[in-house]
């Protein structure tokens, strides 16, 4: 079988059989693919701690008859040790889930991988919060499907807004003003502080991203923004989601999805 050699990141794997994994592996030349590990799960294996969730490692893979390539050999570039905290970790399986939804095979982006990349990397730095993470890195991925909100303007009236508060709409697709809001009874309310914010990560300018202080309030109206948009525009709810509010101890955010 012809074989290659490639970076990836495990975003998802299944136990098969008695020995075998099937991941699915975010790679940086050849996008995202499915891979199998055989008796990886087997106790003197050396690939174990390699195909763990979220590891980042030099893979040596060869083309197999199906749709599934076979690891060979892998070696960790970078790991995520995420297992003795159960919020970091469920805020990388966020991150790791939304790429796995949006992201379609075998299409290879950098740039995606870069922000993957680093998206898992700032859940499991202990000097940072893993909620701006994830707002981060979901903003991208929405811009990514084309859903990009409009943050100067209302969008049901067209008026450019006023530096008051306003209120954010999923289904109409951004920022409401004060006469338009009632038109959705769901929409967020959003301060001038969260304004500011999102219209920051809208630029994309990650240095600026982590140069701001987001306090506890701003962030989680900036996380039910991030939630009611993924709710909105992916045919399913993401389970991470829910399994990070239950670790918070908060109930679900109820949001409508067509």
């Amino acid at each position: 079988m012809p074989t290659y050699s490639d970076e990836g990141i495990v975003l998802r794997r299944i136990d098969y059989g008695e020995a075998d994994r099937i991941l699915t592996v975010l790679t940086l030349e050849h996008g995202k693919i499915g891979v199998i590990a055989r008796g990886v799960r087997k106790s003197q294996s050396r690939l174990a701690s390699r195909t763990d969730l979220f590891t980042r490692s030099r893979m040596q893979l060869a083309r197999g008859r199906g749709e599934l390539d076979v690891l060979t050999q892998a070696e960790t570039v970078a790991a995520t040790p995420l297992r003795s905290d159960a919020r970091r970790a469920a805020c990388a399986s966020l991150c790791a889930e939304l790429t796995d939804r949006v992201l379609e095979s075998h299409h290879a982006d950098p740039e995606i991988y870069a922000l993957v990349a680093s998206a898992l990397a700032a859940c499991a730095d202990p000097e940072r919060d893993p909620r701006a993470a994830i707002v981060w890195f979901a903003r991208r991925m929405v811009d990514r499907l084309g859903y990009a909100p409009q943050l100067l303007s209302c969008v049901s009236c067209e008026r450019r807004l006023p530096e008051d508060v306003a209120w954010f709409s999923a289904p109409g697709g951004g920022l409401l003003c004060a006469r338009c809001a009632p038109g959705d009874p769901e929409a967020t309310a959003c301060t001038v502080r969260v304004i500011k914010v999102l219209r920051a990560a809208a630029d994309g300018d990650e240095v600026l991203w982590l140069r701001l202080r987001l306090d506890a309030a701003t962030l989680e109206t900036l996380e039910r923004i991030v939630e009611s948009e993924l709710a909105h525009h992916l045919d399913r709810r993401l389970r991470s989601i829910d399994v990070l509010r239950a670790i918070e101890g908060r109930g679900a955010v109820r949001v409508p999805v067509d």
